[in-house]
């Protein structure tokens, strides 16, 4: 009852402070009329965006992977409840600066710089993740998981923007997010199965090493 309790509590602050921003703000400036509506299918006529937002949803597929699990995959181990909880904050908080750290270099960069060597950083961290089985080698991983997959969070809408005119980059930024929350919404539910199915992790890290990464 706790955690569904958590929950509702959760959505009930969302529906108060989101539903009275959205009654009382106002727009600064007259919203624009453009053709193709809200999502633009003609935009996915270019092979690159199209491609590029199908990779956007593959990865997501994975991304979420370590963070949902890492927490039962200790727990499995033998690493206390409370203490498991907490890895999941731990890799928040590599999150945090891995995001702040991949801005930074992105400006000088580019993205993709950024996000390639980043992400087949989070890749190899995903294979290790099933290995670590104390709770040293836990909090390394939830560490540098947050701290390497922040950079992909955090700069893959970017290429997208140059996968088009300047005047539709808002739609294509919205499109690449739509591709990539299907892949989030699927992913866990994807590696419960496998884990169900396999009876470990092992698996699960291969699939979403390779998926999102």
């Amino acid at each position: 009852m706790q955690f569904k309790w958590t929950m509702r509590i959760i959505g009930f602050i969302l529906l108060v402070v989101m539903g009275w921003a959205n009654l009382v703000l106002r727009r600064r400036i007259p919203p624009k009329k453009v053709a193709g509506g809200i999502f633009n299918f003609s935009a996915l006529r270019s092979p690159a965006f199209l491609i590029y937002c199908l990779s956007a949803f593959v990865a997501y597929l994975g991304i979420y992977t370590v963070l949902t699990f890492i927490d039962v995959s200790a727990a499995s181990v033998g690493i206390p409840e409370d203490f498991s909880f907490y890895l999941v904050s731990i890799a928040n908080a590599g999150s945090g600066l891995g995001r702040i750290t991949s801005g930074l270099i992105v400006d000088k960069t580019g993205p993709v710089n950024v996000s390639v060597p980043f992400t087949t950083a989070a890749a190899v961290v995903t294979y290790l993740w099933p290995l670590a089985h104390t709770k040293n080698s836990l909090i390394v991983v939830a560490a540098l998981y947050g701290f390497t997959s922040a950079a992909y969070v955090s700069t893959f809408q970017l290429p997208a923007y140059a996968l088009g005119d300047i005047e539709d980059v808002g739609r294509r930024a919205g499109m690449v997010m739509t591709f990539a929350a299907f892949g989030a919404i699927a992913g866990p539910p994807v590696s419960g199965a496998i884990k169900e199915a396999s009876g470990g992790f092992s698996a699960v890290g291969y699939y979403a090493g390779k998926l999102g990464h």
